[in-house]
């Protein structure tokens, strides 16, 4: 479980809207979160739609990573803008998302002390 002084990182997933490129942004989550700094993924825009219930069949190469990343204590959010303009609701993610947090909650989390952004 990360510590809460040793830091906090925030990955954006804005331009992973791929298996692939989500799959390397939660290699960098399983990482950050083994070295004992607390991890936040954020998916907005069109990265939402990885994570939509079902989906698993299409993407399921990165369903292993993402098992390890929570196993690992990374927290999974959805963007509550970019669920609407896919046409999701919060009922359409898959398990293991912690919750659906906007961009000023996204912003706090990784300008807080210790906090770090990554993009993808």
């Amino acid at each position: 479980m990360a510590s809460e002084h040793a830091g906090k990182l925030v990955i954006l997933l804005e331009r992973a809207v791929t298996p692939e490129a989500v799959q390397s942004a939660l290699r960098y989550a399983s990482t950050a979160a083994a070295m004992d700094l607390a991890v936040e993924v954020h998916a907005v825009g069109a990265a939402v739609k990885l994570l939509r219930r079902g989906a698993e069949a299409d993407y399921g190469a990165w369903q292993a990573t993402l098992a390890q990343a929570l196993e690992l204590g990374v927290l999974l959010f959805a963007c509550p803008q970019a669920l609407a303009a896919q046409d999701m609701v919060a009922d359409d993610l898959i398990d293991g998302v912690a919750g659906i947090r906007g961009a000023a909650s996204l912003l706090a989390a990784g300008m807080a002390p210790g906090g770090r952004f990554m993009v993808f």
